[in-house]
């Protein structure tokens, strides 16, 4: 603890990112009044499940074999064109930063 804080936090979302380690202690100091910084989630424009999905019950994979999982999605047979590799084409944001980007 160095008793500074950041004014800005940016980061990846999506694709496995650590957008949640590294901003959700930050917005708990910030949701008790502690501290004040803009907090940015950035994600690809290619698979914008945060600012173009709905928030709603969707499956983890595109053949719906897997427990039904709140998130920001786009639906699990959405197809992003092939520019992304792996996990960065996920149809859906994790269920723990949609639920916070949704307070």
């Amino acid at each position: 603890d160095f008793g500074e804080t950041p004014d800005v936090i940016i980061g990846c979302t999506g694709g496995g990112s650590n957008f949640a380690g590294l901003s959700f202690p930050f917005i708990r100091e910030k949701l008790k009044g502690n501290i004040s910084p803009v907090i940015r989630a950035v994600e690809p424009s290619a698979c914008p499940s945060l600012t173009k999905g709905v928030y709603a019950y969707d499956f983890g994979d595109t053949a719906g074999l897997t427990p039904l999982m709140k998130m920001h999605t786009l639906g699990h047979d959405f197809i992003p064109d092939p520019i992304h590799a792996g996990g960065l084409r996920y149809h859906g944001m994790a269920p723990l930063i949609s639920h916070v980007y949704e307070q």
